[in-house]
């Protein structure tokens, strides 16, 4: 764009007008947005590719149930990601995540209240593994 502010480019609209009425700088500076706008989106397309898609009406209504709690981009963006790192994302989504997590603390607390009732080598064991995934979850969620 070859202005540096819409002050610069007001001085060479109204260069031969000075005392331009408030609807002519109203309508100079809808000119300069669109401007800079065009400028802008050159500039943002030569560093991002876009893509338009476009879907019949059973793939959208698929997508609407598939999304969840997301907005229908965040879940294309996740879907384009999960493909391109060969599906190594799971499809739940943080409240499946949460509840799952909220569980395993149930289950912790019951084996806990088990091994202070008596000590067991195998129920420490297995109180150290629920723990440890446990601690995967909540990085999960986090």
């Amino acid at each position: 764009m070859q202005f540096n502010s819409i002050y610069e480019y007001l001085d060479m609209v109204f260069e031969a007008n000075t005392n331009p009425t408030k609807a002519e700088i109203i309508e100079a500076k809808k000119q300069y947005y669109k401007l800079w706008h065009k400028a802008y989106n050159r500039k943002r397309r030569k560093t991002r590719k876009e893509f338009r898609l476009g879907f019949d009406i059973n793939t959208l209504g698929r997508i609407k149930r598939e999304k969840g709690t997301r907005t229908v981009s965040k879940y294309l963006y996740d879907a384009v990601f999960n493909a391109l790192d060969g599906g190594s994302k799971s499809d739940f989504d943080n409240e499946q995540l949460v509840t799952i997590h909220q569980k395993l603390m149930q289950l912790i607390a019951l084996v806990e209240q088990v091994l202070d009732s008596g000590e067991s080598l195998e129920l420490e064991n297995l109180l150290e593994r629920i723990e440890q995934l446990e601690l995967q979850f909540s990085k999960l969620t986090a």
